[in-house]
């Protein structure tokens, strides 16, 4: 299975504990934990984004997404982490925020194709989607153009 979901030491690859703990205090009023409330979030939008693509044979689970797209999704994520502790996006985050927008809407358009959750690693799934086959008759010889 490719498909996995996203936890909080996904989001403390791309940002730093201190970060998340800061963010986790600012507590919203209904008690929930707000890392777990933005990891969440972020996992729909993304699936959103695939849902949109067409050519993902088959998505994984409710609240997963292809390994491939947890690192860009982390991305996005911690942007929205240091927004809310009023933190300015240092130029590589506010930049792997928008490679990481770029890519949900490439995936959205069919540019990219995450893996479907039943894919095999060792699957071809690029080239043609039919294959022309055909044979060639030679219809026309020296002998048939005799006379004419």
């Amino acid at each position: 299975m490719n498909w996995r979901a996203v936890d909080e030491n996904d989001l403390a690859a791309t940002t730093s504990q201190g970060e998340i703990d800061a963010f986790r205090q600012d507590a919203s009023l209904d008690g929930s934990d707000p890392v777990a409330r933005l990891l969440k979030r972020t996992v729909a939008m993304v699936r959103g984004y695939i849902a949109t693509n067409g050519k993902v044979r088959r998505m994984g689970p409710s609240g997963t997404l292809p390994e491939s797209l947890i690192s860009p999704a982390m991305d996005y994520a911690a942007a929205d982490v240091l927004k809310r502790l009023a933190v300015p996006l240092n130029d590589d985050r506010r930049k792997a925020r928008e490679r990481a927008e770029d890519l949900f809407k490439d995936v959205a358009a069919g540019k990219y194709t995450p893996e479907s959750d039943d894919a095999d690693d060792t699957a071809s799934t690029d080239g043609p989607a039919i294959e022309v086959v055909c044979t060639v008759r030679d219809r026309v010889s020296a002998a048939k153009l005799e006379g004419l």
